[in-house]
């Protein structure tokens, strides 16, 4: 079986030189620590404070890591830097509180913010599941209207029911 994290993970390998990253969800870590350790700086984002400390010690050997203990719809307020990838790993923290879950409005607000301070060459991965049928259906309407300037792929397993779905958006060739 492939898992998406590792196809984003694959895909996001290829990219090229990362100067600047964002794990807009950092959960329990895996995002954070990946993207440290092929990324220049790595901003990690999350609302939960277990959260933070779980990526905390899993990326402690790492010293390009700035965490941020706040909403990422507020990424306007911290970051000013051209970004390169920006991960969004949706839903709730893996064996953690289920009812603190990623929304519709700050997901959308914070990808429409992340949109403007895109580098020229950048990815946005999005990995989005069924069980917040809200978040899942505006980011669909939102990503599938984007000016054609940007490229937004669709990656989804056709024979599982409710399976998580990628949403990558590229600019300016960034998968070549």
């Amino acid at each position: 079986m492939i898992y998406l994290t590792d196809l984003y993970k694959q895909i996001i390998k290829s990219f090229g030189k990362i100067d600047n990253a964002v794990d807009m969800t950092c959960g329990n870590g895996k995002d954070t620590l990946f993207l440290a350790s092929i990324s220049k700086k790595v901003y990690a984002f999350d609302i939960q404070e277990t959260a933070i400390k779980n990526t905390q010690t899993l990326t402690k050997n790492y010293d390009n890591v700035e965490f941020i203990f706040d909403n990422h719809i507020n990424i306007d307020k911290y970051i000013t830097d051209k970004l390169d990838v920006v991960v969004y790993n949706l839903g709730y923290l893996p064996n953690g509180n289920k009812s603190i879950t990623t929304s519709a409005s700050s997901t959308l607000d914070s990808l429409k913010k992340v949109l403007k301070i895109l580098n020229d060459k950048a990815l946005v991965i999005l990995e989005v599941y069924h069980h917040n049928p809200e978040e899942k259906n505006k980011l669909i309407d939102f990503t599938s209207n984007i000016d054609s300037e940007l490229d937004v792929f669709k990656i989804d397993m056709l024979n599982k029911v409710n399976s998580p779905f990628l949403i990558i958006i590229s600019k300016k060739n960034a998968l070549k």
